[in-house]
């Protein structure tokens, strides 16, 4: 295998793994997201029970 061809194929392995982390970091950017509004959710219902 030539050089050329194996830093390419180093270089498609290093894309795939990029693009796989990003898919991860969508998916806990999107878990992250629904946590917070279920903790802002929860905060005010909190909230709503001690001023009743």
């Amino acid at each position: 295998m030539s050089e050329f061809s194996r830093i390419l194929e180093l270089y498609e392995e290093l894309l795939n793994k990029v693009k796989l982390q990003e898919i991860q970091i969508e998916r806990l950017r999107k878990q992250i997201a629904a946590l917070s509004e279920a903790i802002q959710g929860q905060a005010q219902q909190q909230q709503n029970q001690e001023a009743a």
